[in-house]
């Protein structure tokens, strides 16, 4: 399946708006990164799934970041699988509220935005990937977000409005969805224990704390 013809629904909370911040082939984003979308935001914003799918991968136990490569291995972030070897990865999350096993909808929240990682302030980095490595960080394949195709920098994308059909009791942890245990503590692939939250649902998305002054720079 050609990656172009799939529509990609926008991966933050519905009714919630950000401006993308870095573009393709620019800045860091090349490589494995040529594809992919920064979206300026505080930390704190709801960060959900653009697509159904099954967590291969989640991090949630950094509380380090900068804005130096040299803090790129510290992200916090979740990995999606999805159908014909497809994946999309959210990236410098704060905290994580999902386990590897999930089974997720789209529009369920994977976790919140924050600054882990390579960040030179809060963002989220969202793309879509070939599933070709075990590892987290696969190479970016061009794609489309809904309503808006392939978004340039500085426009601002904005969610859904929330309807009765969004307002559901809804992360894949409350639909207990998961291959592992209730209860048991979230593990990634390498066996280290993944720091959750527990999910907060989407039926009153939390106002985003306000970016401290001189953050909302990107990678």
């Amino acid at each position: 399946m050609d990656p172009t013809s799939i529509e990609l629904a926008v991966p933050f909370g519905c009714g919630l708006g950000y401006p993308v911040s870095q573009g393709h082939d620019t800045g860091s984003h090349v490589l494995n990164d040529m594809w992919a979308w920064d979206f300026r935001m505080p930390s704190g914003v709801p960060i959900v799934a653009a697509l159904d799918g099954t967590v291969r991968l989640a991090r949630g136990d950094s509380t380090e970041g900068g804005c130096n490569p040299a803090f790129a291995s510290e992200a916090n972030y979740v990995v999606l699988a999805h159908q014909n070897g497809l994946e999309t990865q959210y990236l410098h999350l704060e905290s994580v509220t999902v386990r590897p096993g999930d089974r997720i909808q789209a529009g369920d929240i994977l976790g919140y935005s924050g600054k882990t990682g390579w960040a030179c302030g809060s963002h989220l980095h969202f793309k879509l990937a070939r599933s070709e490595g075990p590892g987290w960080n696969n190479p970016s394949v061009r794609a489309r977000i809904r309503g808006y195709g392939d978004p340039t920098i500085e426009t601002v994308v904005q969610a859904a409005p929330c309807s009765a059909s969004s307002l559901y009791a809804g992360s894949a942890s409350n639909r207990a969805k998961s291959t592992q245990g209730v209860g048991a503590p979230p593990i990634q692939s390498g066996g280290a224990p993944v720091s959750s939250v527990e999910p907060r649902t989407n039926t009153a998305f939390p106002a985003p704390r306000p970016a401290a002054e001189g953050t909302g720079a990107t990678n």
